[in-house]
């Protein structure tokens, strides 16, 4: 079972916040800086129109627009960018020697333990609910519309009930004590029954695994901290690529059967073109430093699925001819057991002729 994300809504620590660099823009995002009013005014006519925000059509105007562009003047954006991205990655190993970096790292863990540890719950959707306290049971029981009739803030309300407790007499205190004792008691019960589900078993598994920090870093946590100079990918289908080049999301399933074919070798020679990058890539010390983190966070890495993917075809290749030999070791031991139970019952009936013979005799 999944753990739905939306168990723990805080975001993860910004390594700005912690003085970090901050990632270069993109070639079409220095593009966007630059066209950013005269587009905006487009967005809002065009989302007026169709009825929609003009904050969901913006990307896709700047898009059209950067895609118009010819290779001489896209290239002014791609130099700044891959300026930009040198002075990042110079910037990024001078800040991972700081104290700074070492409280971003401390915060994110913590971060990641208190995400999987609300993300945990999702294992025990059923479980039996906690008894509540004497102040949340009077406030259940009347004392909220109480104290809202008497004009309480909400934010109020619990200190105001808390001065309300104390003025209760000891009959009606020891009347309360007693209901939060009764529920309690019939929770406790439950809870054992409880504790003995899988779905516990599970949960206290998934908590264990938060509060020992094992795989408290994540993937994305950690692609954004070491790889800094990993090629990107085409993406995983031609849909997507079709997406990432135009600025138009869903756009692909209206094309053309001869439009669509053209995407899709485009697609399968930037996935080639990226394949052969990733292979240099991964030789580098920047990847090598990211895969000892992964290994320590017990993450997987990124870059290994083309590994394993080879592999996989390998080992799958290794399995079908042995699987074949020994098919055909099989076949060949019954053909010699078969000649061999042919020969022993010739040899058998030629012994019962000599003897038949020399009876004879």
């Amino acid at each position: 079972t999944m753990a739905p994300k939306k168990l723990f809504r805080k975001k993860a620590p910004k390594a700005s916040a912690s003085n970090g660099p901050s990632k270069p823009l993109a070639p079409h995002m220095l593009f966007a800086e630059t066209v950013r009013a005269e587009v905006q005014e487009e967005a809002k006519k065009e989302a007026e129109a169709k009825g929609v925000r003009w904050m969901t059509i913006i990307m896709t105007k700047v898009m059209e627009k950067y895609n118009k562009l010819s290779e001489a003047e896209k290239k002014v954006f791609t130099d700044k960018y891959e300026a930009a991205k040198a002075k990042y990655a110079e910037d990024l190993k001078k800040w991972k020697e700081t104290d700074d970096y070492k409280e971003f790292l401390k915060k994110t863990d913590e971060h990641n333990t208190k995400k999987k540890l609300a993300e945990a719950k999702a294992f025990v959707p059923d479980a039996p609910k906690k008894p509540s306290s004497a102040l949340m049971q009077w406030l259940a029981d009347g004392g909220r519309e109480k104290l809202a009739a008497a004009g309480v803030a909400p934010k109020q309300m619990f200190g105001a009930a808390s001065e309300e407790l104390k003025k209760l007499s000891a009959d009606e205190r020891a009347a309360l004590d007693a209901k939060v004792a009764k529920a309690k008691e019939e929770y406790e019960t439950a809870f054992a029954a409880y504790k003995k589900t899988d779905a516990y078993k599970k949960y206290m598994s998934a908590v264990a695994k938060a509060k020992s920090g094992s795989g408290s870093r994540t993937k994305n946590d950690l692609v954004s901290r070491f790889l800094v100079n990993k090629p990107t990918g085409p993406g995983l289908s031609p849909a997507g690529y079709h997406a990432s080049q135009t600025g138009k999301k869903g756009a692909f399933a209206e094309l053309s059967d001869a439009e669509k074919e053209e995407w899709n070798k485009k697609f399968r020679a930037a996935k080639e073109e990226h394949e052969k990058k990733m292979a240099e890539y991964m030789k580098t010390d920047e990847y090598k430093s990211y895969l000892e983190a992964s290994k320590k966070a017990g993450v997987k890495a990124v870059g290994t699925r083309t590994v394993r993917r080879k592999a996989s075809k390998k080992t799958k290749k290794r399995k079908v001819s042995k699987k074949a030999s020994k098919k055909s070791s099989k076949k060949a031991s019954k053909r010699v057991a078969k000649k061999g139970k042919e020969e022993s019952e010739e040899e058998e009936e030629e012994e019962e002729e000599e003897e038949e013979e020399e009876e004879e005799e």
